[in-house]
């Protein structure tokens, strides 16, 4: 076994972060974090609170949360959906040893006490889950490549990251967040465009205009990262049929969630399922 190997399966850990009471705390610590906001919205807010402090931050399924050492954070949820997070926990010397094999400037994500979010594309978020599910179910493997594992997710988040021009958050707007937050709530339904825009007093063509100039991406490619979410989250915990877990994610038929489960993840459900599986 390779020593470094062992050490770094020993350091970086990974999973599903535990929500009480809608809320997830997270003080202060010496590693640094990368947590996937994959259900429900909420708001981001330092912790410990303090009496003078900045504004809540609205979050978002699809949400990348960075936070570099000595930096501690509240997510209180405020949709109707709970929480659901997954994320890892590395030391900053990680982020020097992956310098050295060559993926530059990850530190300007996670500077001391700095806190970072992201949003990407579907293909983006869902990416990013299927690395931290597969980091997850490595870890316990000592002669498993987890460093180069946590190499990609940090590649993944630098990408969208440089594509923002380096700005720890995207533009904040009101109303985009109270129609994702709909969104989120209700993607098992069937949802059109019209329904949205009119539930928010809008016509559809401004909807879909402000929806993708705050997000970076349409309507309907968010209900689809929703559903599709929530269908990994089906198929790595139950034995439902592939058309049960369409019925339950939203979608109309199951071969439009396998054309749309393959367009994210390049792989069909089955596949998928087996893949996690083994």
């Amino acid at each position: 076994m390779r020593p470094e190997r062992e050490k770094w399966s020993e350091k970086i850990r990974a999973g599903g972060l535990r929500v009480e009471g809608g809320r997830f705390e997270l003080p202060p610590g010496e590693d640094c974090f990368l947590i996937l906001l994959s259900g429900g919205s909420c708001e981001l807010r330092p912790f410990p609170v303090q009496e003078e402090q900045e504004p809540a931050q609205t979050l978002n399924p699809g949400c990348l949360v960075l936070l570099g050492p000595q930096s501690g954070m509240q997510m209180q949820q405020t949709s109707h959906t709970a929480l659901d997070l997954v994320g890892c926990h590395f030391p900053p010397a990680a982020l020097a040893e992956l310098r050295s094999m060559g993926c530059r400037d990850l530190e300007g994500m996670l500077p001391p006490q700095g806190r970072l979010t992201l949003y990407g594309s579907a293909q983006w978020t869902t990416c990013l889950r299927t690395l931290l599910a597969l980091l997850w179910g490595e870890m316990e493997d000592p002669e498993s490549p987890v460093l180069w594992y946590l190499g990609l997710l940090l590649q993944y988040a630098q990408k969208e990251y440089l594509a923002q021009g380096g700005s720890m958050s995207r533009p904040h707007n009101e109303t985009v967040d109270q129609i994702c937050a709909y969104l989120t709530d209700h993607y098992q339904q069937k949802l059109s465009l019209s329904e949205v825009a009119a539930q928010f007093y809008l016509s559809p063509y401004y909807l879909s205009r402000l929806f993708r100039r705050v997000t970076g991406q349409s309507i309907v490619d968010f209900i689809n990262a929703r559903r599709i979410e929530a269908a990994q989250r089906l198929l790595e915990t139950t034995e439902l049929s592939i058309t049960a877990v369409a019925e339950q994610t939203g979608f109309l038929t199951a071969a439009h969630f396998r054309r749309v489960f393959r367009e994210l993840l390049g792989v069909g459900p089955l596949q998928y399922r087996k893949g996690f599986r083994k």
